[in-house]
């Protein structure tokens, strides 16, 4: 049976250079599992993607942090 890292890995390999760049593989705990999730920048548009493995496909990756509003003083 095929890990999601060596599923992960195979991905990678088959990506296009010329529409993907600086790919990675992070590797992610939580309480009890390992994760792993593929992430590369579209050369196109120059936006950080992950892979989905539910969707068979890149989908933007959102970096935008929320902040939570300061008390007054």
């Amino acid at each position: 049976m095929e890990t999601m890292k060596d599923r992960l890995q195979r991905i990678k390999e088959t990506l296009a250079p010329e529409e993907w760049r600086e790919s990675r593989i992070y590797r992610h705990n939580d309480v009890e599992f390992e994760h792993f999730t593929l992430v590369a920048t579209e050369v196109s548009s120059g936006q950080i993607h992950y892979y989905d493995p539910d969707a068979n496909e890149f989908k933007p990756l959102n970096l935008s942090v929320s902040q939570a509003p300061v008390a007054a003083r």
